[in-house]
C-alpha cells in the first residue's frame, strides 16, 4: 500500500494492480483521496505573510476562499492579481544511503475582482476570483542495496494456479509483469519469482499538478456589524505522476538457472506514469462580526467536495540478462496502459478566526480549522475502493490546524510588516509530532499610491515522512525510506482599488 499526500508524502510504488481475474487496472489508495482533500498555503500574499491566517483578518478579494463574510468590509472596486513560486526539497535515506532532490514551480496564484453595490445602509458586495488552492509538486530520489526483498517478488502473487479456471490462469499470467519478462515461472502449481532480494534498488519519483478554485460569491450585512457571505467554488485541476524504478544485480548474486538458455538476471525496470484531470464543486459559508477599530470575529463552514478524477496511466517494464551461453544479451519488455475514473468525497471543514487591533498600528490574528479525515470516502461500488473506505477509518484521524500572525503598520511610510506561523498536524493516526507540518512566514506590504498596493510574502516549511515502495505479507516495510522535506513558498500580489 502506498502512503502519499501532497504535503505529507508517503508514496508506494506498486501502481499496477493485477488480479487473478482481470486485466491490469489502475489502483486507487486512501492516500490518493487524502491528497485531493487537503489545501495548501492559501491564496494571496497578505494571508501568507500572516501565517495563512485569514478567517477573521481578511479584507480583500481572498475572502472568497477563506471567509466570504469578509467581502462586506470592502467599499471600493478591487482588482487583484498574484503570482506564486513553490520550491520543494527532499532528503531521502534508504538502506544507509542519502540523496537530495528538489523541484521548483511557478503559477498564477490568484486573479480577483470585487464589485461593491452602493447602499444607503450596510453593505452588499459581489466578487469573482481564481485561486490556486493546492500544489501537488513533489520529488524523491533514492537508491540502496536491499538484501531481503524486491519489487519483482512483490509483484509475483502467491496463488494456487490449479484452483483457477483456464481463462483465469491465462489472464493472470498474461498480465503478470515478472512472468512476461522471464523473471518468474510456474513451479508445482504456483507462480514463483526468480528474484527474491539482494538487488540494488534505484527510484526517481516526480509529482505535479494542483487544485484551482473558480469562485463566485458575495456578502451582505444582516445586522449592525454582522455580515454573512457565501461562495460557490468550481474545482478544476490536474495530477501527474512519474516514477522510474529499477533493480540491478550489482553483486552478481544470481546465476543462470539450470536448463535455461537465458543468462543471469542483470536488470529490471518499471516506468509508471499517471495523467489525471480533476473536477468538482463545493461551497463556503462565512460570518463576520466586527467592532471597528477593536476586533473582527469570523466563522466558516466549507461543504464536502465531490471530485471526479479521470486518469490515463501507463506502465512500461523491461528485463535484461547477462550474456547467455551463445554470448548474446537477452532483453524483454512489456507495457500496459489504460484509463480509470472514480470520485472522491472530501470532509466538511469548520473554521473560526479572530483579529484584534491592539493599537492603531498593531494587529494580531489567529485561526483554527477542524477537519475529520476519517470522513473521506471513495464514491463507488467497486469492492476494492470500498475496502479503501474501511481502511480510511483506521489510518486517518481528525485534525485541528492552528494559524497565527501579527501585522505592524508603519503609516508614515505606507508599509506593513507581517509575520506568522502555521501548524498542520499529520492526518495519519499515531504519527509522531515530527510528521506534523510547520511553516514560518514573513511578509511586507507597500502602499504604492492612493489606489495601488503591492504585497509580498515568503514561507518556509519542514516535516518528516516515510515512503513504502511496496508492501509484502510479513514485510510491511520491505523497502522503506526516511525522508526530510522542506519547502519554500513565495507569493506576490498586486491590488488596485478604484
Amino acid at each position: 500500500m502506498k502512503r502519499h499526500n501532497w504535503v505529507h508524502l508517503r508514496t508506494g510504488l506498486c501502481i499496477l494492480a493485477i488480479t487473478a481475474f482481470a486485466s491490469p487496472l489502475q489502483a486507487q489508495f486512501a492516500e490518493d483521496a487524502l491528497r485531493f482533500s487537503q489545501y495548501g498555503l492559501g491564496v494571496g500574499a497578505r494571508s501568507l505573510g500572516l501565517g495563512n491566517t485569514s478567517i477573521g483578518a481578511v479584507n480583500d478579494y481572498s475572502a472568497l476562499f477563506s471567509n466570504p463574510g469578509g467581502l462586506a468590509l470592502i467599499r471600493d472596486f478591487e482588482f487583484s492579481v498574484g503570482l506564486s513560486y513553490h520550491g520543494y526539497n527532499n532528503d531521502v535515506k534508504f538502506f544507509g544511503n542519502e540523496l537530495a532532490s528538489s523541484r521548483n514551480f511557478s503559477n498564477l496564484n490568484s486573479l480577483g475582482l470585487v464589485y461593491p453595490i452602493p447602499t444607503t445602509r450596510g453593505s452588499l458586495t459581489f466578487a469573482f476570483a481564481f485561486g490556486r488552492v493546492a500544489d501537488f509538486g513533489t520529488t524523491a530520489e533514492f537508491k540502496g542495496f536491499n538484501p531481503s526483498s524486491s519489487l519483482i517478488l512483490a509483484k509475483t502473487p502467491v496463488t494456487n494456479l490449479a484452483s483457477l479456471s483456464i481463462n483465469e490462469r491465462k489472464g493472470l499470467l498474461d498480465n503478470n509483469i515478472p512472468y512476461q519478462l522471464f523473471l518468474a515461472d510456474t513451479l508445482n502449481g504456483k507462480l514463483v519469482s526468480h528474484v527474491n532480494g539482494n538487488v540494488q534498488q534505484s527510484v526517481v519519483v516526480h509529482e505535479g499538478g494542483g487544485l484551482n478554485h473558480w469562485s463566485f460569491g458575495g456578502a451582505i450585512d444582516i445586522a449592525k456589524d454582522i455580515s454573512f457571505g457565501a461562495s460557490l467554488n468550481i474545482v478544476s485541476g490536474s495530477y501527474t505522476y512519474e516514477r522510474d524504478y529499477a533493480e540491478d544485480d550489482t553483486r552478481n548474486f544470481y546465476q543462470r538457472l539450470p536448463g535455461e538458455s537465458l543468462g543471469r538476471f542483470d536488470h529490471f525496470s518499471l516506468v509508471s506514469t499517471i495523467d489525471g484531470e480533476l473536477n468538482g464543486v463545493n461551497g463556503l459559508l462565512g460570518l463576520m462580526y466586527r467592532r471597528p477599530g477593536k476586533f473582527h470575529l469570523g466563522l466558516t463552514v466549507r461543504t464536502p467536495t465531490t471530485i471526479s478524477v479521470n486518469e490515463n496511466y501507463s506502465d512500461e517494464a523491461r528485463s535484461r540478462f547477462d550474456p547467455n551461453a551463445n554470448g548474446s544479451v537477452d532483453r524483454f519488455d512489456i507495457s500496459f496502459d489504460g484509463k480509470t475514473e472514480y470520485r472522491v468525497i472530501t470532509p466538511a471543514m469548520f473554521g473560526a478566526g479572530l483579529s484584534i487591533q491592539l493599537r492603531e498600528w498593531l494587529m494580531i490574528a489567529g485561526d483554527v480549522e477542524y477537519a475529520d479525515w476519517t470522513q473521506i470516502e471513495f464514491n463507488s461500488s467497486n469492492p476494492d475502493l470500498l475496502a479503501e473506505n474501511r481502511l480510511i477509518k483506521r489510518i486517518f484521524r481528525p485534525t485541528t490546524n492552528l494559524r497565527g500572525g501579527v501585522e505592524l503598520s508603519l503609516w508614515n511610510h505606507g508599509i506593513q510588516l507581517r509575520g506568522g506561523v502555521n501548524w498542520k498536524p499529520s492526518p495519519y493516526e499515531n504519527d509522531p509530532p515530527e510528521y506534523d507540518q510547520l511553516y514560518y512566514t514573513a511578509g511586507i506590504g507597500f502602499q504604492l499610491d492612493a489606489h495601488m498596493t503591492l504585497n509580498g510574502a515568503f514561507a518556509i516549511g519542514s516535516w518528516k515522512t516515510f515512503r513504502d515502495n511496496y508492501s509484502m505479507t510479513g514485510l510491511p516495510s520491505a523497502s522503506r525510506t526516511a525522508e526530510s522535506v522542506s519547502t519554500n513558498n513565495l507569493n506576490v500580489t498586486l491590488t488596485y482599488r478604484f
